[in-house]
């Protein structure tokens, strides 16, 4: 291919990948919104313990499940060089290749441990920081 083909290719790759990060964005904000407001409405009702330790709950399991499924982020970095030299070169590249289909397959665990970590910083600003202003 002509240089230009290549750098034509990329610059459409690297198109899709930014509205694909503003799109998850964009979600992200979205759930964080809609976790927000049931856990504002909540505070009113009398099933609001249930939605508080239902929330940590399920953010703690994200975060573990995130960590295990990357597996504890080992491969994070990891090149072809770097490992041994007793392994042959498709193994290496299947190697590589699965971290990073491992980081891709979990963006959407990702999106959802932002969202409900946005939804208890707002509820830890109010409680601690703006309670503090106002009384």
């Amino acid at each position: 291919m002509k240089k230009r083909e290549l750098e034509v290719k990329d610059g459409a790759k690297k198109g899709a990948a930014k509205k694909q990060n503003i799109i998850r964005l964009a979600l992200t904000i979205a759930l964080a919104i809609v976790l927000l407001v049931v856990y504002r409405i909540s505070l009113s009702f009398s099933f609001f313990p249930i939605v508080m330790w239902g929330y940590m709950i399920i953010l703690t399991a994200l975060v573990i499940v995130y960590i295990f499924y990357n597996r504890g982020f080992s491969r994070r970095g990891v090149t072809v060089d770097m490992l041994p030299d007793e392994w042959d070169e498709e193994r290496k590249e299947q190697f590589v290749k699965s971290a990073e289909r491992r980081q891709e397959g979990s963006k959407w665990m990702l999106m959802l441990i932002i969202a409900f970590l946005a939804t208890f910083l707002l509820d830890a600003i109010e409680l601690f920081i703006l309670s503090n202003w106002f009384n």
